[in-house]
């Protein structure tokens, strides 16, 4: 520590003795979390606090919690959880992120062409490529792996055929979400189908809590009883992200709704065709005064489900969710930079 550094300390602790404690009822409120005894005193100087989810019964399944403090009002918070764009943050891997109008038609992701070029968008151009209907490295239904493997059958240019069929799977998939068809949607996995419906259904009763807080949000949108959102509007997306190296392409609805004095937010990642099931993103936002300023609290609770952590037990699993940890703290660090 230099000598600028000791001679700031004072003034530092004397500001974070001027942060007004968290108000009774927001206390209250984070009761259904894991964290106690919050003290905004630990949040002031940009400091994220976190802890795994509760105990995970669902075999596929590991749960986040995150707690952190945005300069800015909840408005605004949620406002850019919806129009935020991750891939303008190199450190996240995320490739392509793109807004989707209300009803999506295959012609809105020809941004799938403007992918850039690296080994992990390579991996789904390859998949795509030589892809084996009856040993698909993708996760796809039947009626998909069959419109692929005819599409890699025909020939011509590699980059055009892998926009032309996974623009068709997407929208098809957002199509069926949007309207009722969610639970007729599947994985071809080794041990049987995968029913992406089933997967988000099993992460949002892992934490009955959690669910408990967030199932008014639940029940207005498509997966509460695998139907058509009712009085939410639906913000629609679709991204490309790297999943250990490769890449993987994403169908995802963010719904948001107000509820008392805060704002809640699901981020779903509905459809993701390799290497995870189905991921959510829940936010609740509540409005705090830190040195007579207005700011807000978010509480931030990721769920995901992976293949490939129902083979993890004990340590392995521990270690998973502690990288899971460090990749939100880090995605929670580059959301909060833009209000700066």
């Amino acid at each position: 520590m230099n000598l600028l550094s000791k001679s700031i300390l004072p003034v530092l602790g004397l500001c974070l003795l001027a942060v007004y404690p968290l108000p009774a009822d927001v206390n209250s409120d984070l009761a259904f979390s894991n964290f106690t005894n919050i003290d905004l005193n630990a949040l002031a100087g940009g400091n994220i606090l976190q802890v795994r989810g509760g105990l995970v019964y669902f075999q596929r399944g590991i749960l986040t919690q995150s707690l952190y403090v945005v300069d800015a009002t909840p408005a605004e918070v949620a406002s850019k959880l919806v129009h935020w764009n991750p891939a303008r943050h190199s450190e996240l891997k995320v490739w392509l992120h793109h807004n989707l109008p209300a009803n999506p038609k295959p012609a809105d992701y020809a941004d799938l062409g403007s992918l850039p070029e690296n080994s992990s968008i390579q991996f789904l151009l390859d998949s795509t490529a030589k892809f084996d209907a009856n040993a698909p490295t993708l996760q796809v239904s039947k009626e998909e792996a069959q419109l692929i493997a005819s599409s890699a059958a025909q020939g011509g240019d590699t980059k055009t055929r892998f926009v032309n069929v996974w623009s068709q799977i997407l929208a098809g998939r957002m199509n069926n979400f949007l309207n009722g068809r969610m639970s007729s949607d599947s994985y071809v996995g080794p041990g049987g189908d995968i029913r992406s419906l089933d997967e988000i259904k099993s992460l949002i009763h892992s934490d009955p809590k959690v669910y408990v807080e967030f199932q008014h949000l639940f029940n207005q949108t498509p997966i509460k009883a695998g139907g058509s959102a009712k009085g939410l509007i639906a913000s629609l997306y679709f991204q490309s992200f790297d999943i250990q190296g490769s890449g993987a392409l994403v169908d995802g609805a963010i719904f948001q709704a107000s509820t008392g004095t805060s704002i809640q937010s699901a981020d779903i990642d509905f459809y993701v065709n390799y290497g995870v099931y189905a991921t959510l993103e829940l936010e609740q936002i509540w409005p705090v005064t830190i040195n007579g300023k207005a700011e807000s609290l978010v509480f931030r609770d990721d769920l995901v489900s992976a293949p490939s952590v129902a083979y993890l037990h004990g340590t392995e699993r521990l270690a998973s969710g502690m990288i899971m940890l460090q990749d939100v703290k880090q995605n929670i660090e580059a959301f909060r930079s833009e209000f700066k």
